[in-house]
């Protein structure tokens, strides 16, 4: 059988979205929604989608597919690094799945790969490929101590305050304000103040907020956040950070709480070192006695595990929930 291992051109979109539909998932999201689609892997500067295809050419059909997630998608800076996303063969076409992962490693060539969501099934794979890790990401949390029924999350117990200092404040910043702000991202893969932009200030179907972290009324870091209702409460989820994490932010944090009546915050995501993010005042979520939700589309009252592997030769790669497909609209 003939297949072309490439990328997917742009009049391709309905061959992907047919397979999808009848070898993925019938009413996922990107089948009902182009614009989704487009949000999360149309690639302009290119002019393809960003999925690495296996082209039957006698039943011009795709066979297998593998989506990849790019930084580019959203910023002008180099593509050193990709996330993975959809890895689907036919079942008679099992074989394909891998050739379509080495073959877009020797395409892009990239200095660091990341999936996220990893099935079961898909963990043994990363595992055969040899990446660097393989784990699960940390969830950490501050609980609203001033709410006492929770109706989105569980908590058997009270949650300690942690060391606090009072030069701290957390303010919504606009975009204008965040454009003039020097603040970098510290981690990799690299993104720059552009990437933030386009993913979360202009993002068509989610609504983000973007906290700056003032010490005595300097811009010291920064993280875009998500607040999600659910049984008529709200939860936050932070989905990506600049700037370093600065110690004892939990007064500041509980404040940022109450304003928004929000249950908790929560901070999913793995760095190298996580002692930093315990100095703010979050704690790691124990899942033998608290529950925080992760999917609400639809809603899960569930601990759920976020599995993610990576290949980086660098020690500072990290992973927040933001990346790849992982805040990813899942219903319209």
């Amino acid at each position: 059988m003939n297949h072309e291992i490439r990328f997917c051109a742009l009049e391709e979109y309905k061959l992907l979205i047919d397979f999808i539909k009848k070898h993925w998932k019938k009413d996922h999201i990107f089948v009902k929604s182009k614009q989704a689609l487009d949000f999360q892997h149309l690639d302009k500067k290119n002019k393809r989608y960003n999925f690495i295809v296996a082209y039957n050419t006698t039943n011009k059909e795709f066979d297998a597919i593998l989506g990849f997630i790019l930084i580019s998608q959203y910023s002008h800076l180099k593509d050193e690094n990709l996330w993975l996303s959809i890895w689907k063969s036919k079942k008679n076409y099992a074989g394909l799945g891998l050739r379509l992962v080495k073959s877009l490693e020797q395409k892009l060539k990239p200095k660091h790969i990341g999936a996220l969501g990893l099935s079961t099934y898909s963990r043994k794979f990363y595992k055969l490929f040899n990446y660097d890790r393989i784990a699960i990401l940390d969830h950490f949390y501050i609980k609203n101590q001033k709410i006492a029924c929770f109706k989105i999350a569980n908590f058997s117990q009270t949650q300690e305050k942690s060391n606090s200092s009072s030069v701290y404040e957390i303010k919504t910043l606009t975009l204008f304000e965040f454009q003039k702000s020097d603040l970098k991202f510290h981690f990799l893969p690299k993104k720059d103040l552009c990437y933030f932009i386009e993913r979360y200030y202009k993002n068509p179907f989610y609504s983000y907020k973007n906290y700056g972290i003032y010490k005595n009324k300097t811009l010291v870091a920064s993280f875009f956040a998500r607040i999600v209702e659910q049984n008529n409460s709200k939860g936050m989820f932070i989905t990506d950070w600049l700037g370093k994490f600065p110690k004892k932010l939990y007064n500041a944090f509980e404040v940022l709480l109450e304003v928004n009546q929000c249950e908790f915050i929560s901070f999913m995501c793995y760095v190298k070192n996580p002692k930093p993010i315990y100095a703010m005042g979050f704690k790691l979520l124990n899942k033998d006695e608290n529950l925080i939700p992760v999917y609400f589309e639809p809603f899960v009252k569930e601990n759920i595990d976020i599995y993610f592997a990576f290949k980086s030769k660098n020690k500072n790669y990290a992973i927040f929930k933001g990346d790849s497909d992982q805040d990813r609209i899942n219903k319209l």
